[in-house]
């Protein structure tokens, strides 16, 4: 099973490793950093490409890819409110998706944002993609036992 991580930390971890950021951030959702805002708000687009792929498009096909970290409340998308309506989503909600498949996606899709080379952080997303499917789809079928046990 993927690592869940929370929005805050799949923000920062990508913005340390691209060289944007020093240290853990304390926020995303509510930060004044620019960048760290263009991070966080890609995080919807790497949700929808994701949700299109197996195994994401069977598992969260409801479209709700982020849920409250007390598991009670599930959400479809990240807003940028002034004043933060109930339901929104907050930097301590989990993305339901594996953690490095959302880091790799963020660090690819800010790089190609900003106009930046970004082909060897698309070949590692893709990769971890593919990998994330083929593990999700590489059930084994016992041939000598009936036809509709899945082992």
């Amino acid at each position: 099973m993927a690592r869940l991580i929370s929005i805050k930390k799949a923000v920062s971890v990508a913005s340390s490793e691209i060289g944007i950021a020093q240290k853990n951030l304390d926020q995303a959702i509510t930060s004044n950093d620019e960048d760290v805002l263009q991070m966080t708000a890609l995080l919807n687009a790497v949700a929808d490409e994701l949700l299109l792929e197996e195994p994401y498009q069977d598992l969260l096909g409801d479209g709700h890819w982020l849920v409250s970290a007390d598991g009670l409340t599930f959400k479809s998308e990240i807003t940028f409110n002034k004043t933060p309506e109930p339901g929104d989503a907050i930097d301590t909600d989990l993305i339901l998706f594996d953690g490095r498949l959302a880091i790799a996606g963020l660090k690819y899709r800010f790089l190609a944002a900003k106009g930046l080379e970004f082909g060897e952080q698309m070949r590692d997303f893709t990769n971890r993609m593919a990998k994330v499917a083929t593990r999700a789809n590489n059930r084994v079928l016992d041939l000598d036992e009936e036809w509709s046990r899945v082992v």
